[in-house]
């Protein structure tokens, strides 16, 4: 089994007056993808999602570690895949770490493997590959500022209407206070760890009971919660249609669109 002490430094050791923690979320099964692998290992421009999401964390100039949750048999071929990552930054070290049964558990899980001077913790989701490396600093900035959670947010542009069973509109939702939530969602470690102690591994059977995301982890336990503006870039992969859609993001990033 692969565990948070197998890792491939990327530049040497970590800088220890860097403070920042993340955790790249690629446990999931990506069932509604339909690619017929955990959706972090779907390629997008002949890469991984993974390699993007490392590309991506590895670049930010404050340093830090990275914890990659992926399932368990796949932690070989993510260690192959951090030993070949091409580093744009320095003074990162990344580790991987096998997820568990839920989301949940699996953040904990890897919350659990960082060293101990990672202070501020982001959490984020290998399905929101093309996410800029200015949002995961905007989000670290926003808590070492506050000392609260915080999360990307982008405002609610459609109509929303409550239907029921039977498929009819029961009314239409005023969407002005809504809004639609990304990651890096960024955490105090000690107030993220605590809210994922509480919660417990494998507490809530009820599967409509599992928390989404963390900063409702964090609500759960009482903590604030604070927005900074997100970015479109991040979009999640989820069907089909999105890898499409990213693809198309990508080529434009890329200066490929015609």
């Amino acid at each position: 089994m692969t565990s948070a002490q197998d890792h491939q430094p990327l530049t040497g050791e970590p800088h220890e007056v860097s403070r920042i923690g993340v955790v790249l979320v690629a446990a999931g099964r990506g069932e509604r993808l339909g690619a017929g692998k955990p959706k972090a290992f779907v390629e997008l421009g002949g890469r991984t999602l993974v390699e993007h999401c490392l590309r991506t964390v590895t670049s930010l100039p404050s340093g830090g570690h990275l914890v990659i949750v992926v399932p368990e048999h796949l932690a070989g071929e993510t260690l192959r895949l951090v030993a070949a990552a091409e580093p744009t930054g320095a003074n990162w070290e990344v580790s991987v770490t096998p997820g568990g049964r839920e989301r949940h558990e699996s953040v904990k899980f890897g919350v659990d493997a960082l060293p101990e001077y990672a202070d501020v913790v982001l959490v984020h989701d290998a399905a929101r590959p093309l996410t800029p490396a200015a949002l995961f600093a905007r989000v670290a900035a926003e808590v070492r500022r506050t000392t609260d959670a915080v999360i990307p947010a982008l405002p609610v542009v459609d109509t929303l209407k409550r239907v029921g069973a039977d498929s009819i509109v029961h009314e239409t939702v005023d969407r002005a206070p809504l809004v639609a939530v990304q990651t890096p969602q960024g955490f105090p470690r000690e107030l993220l760890a605590a809210a994922h102690d509480r919660l417990g591994t494998g507490a809530h059977d009820d599967a409509a009971d599992h928390p989404t995301d963390d900063a409702e982890v964090v609500q759960r336990a009482g903590g604030t919660v604070r927005t900074v503006p997100g970015e479109s870039l991040a979009h999640k992969l989820t069907t089909p249609g999105d890898l499409a859609l990213l693809e198309a993001l990508l080529a434009a990033q890329n200066g490929d669109a015609r």
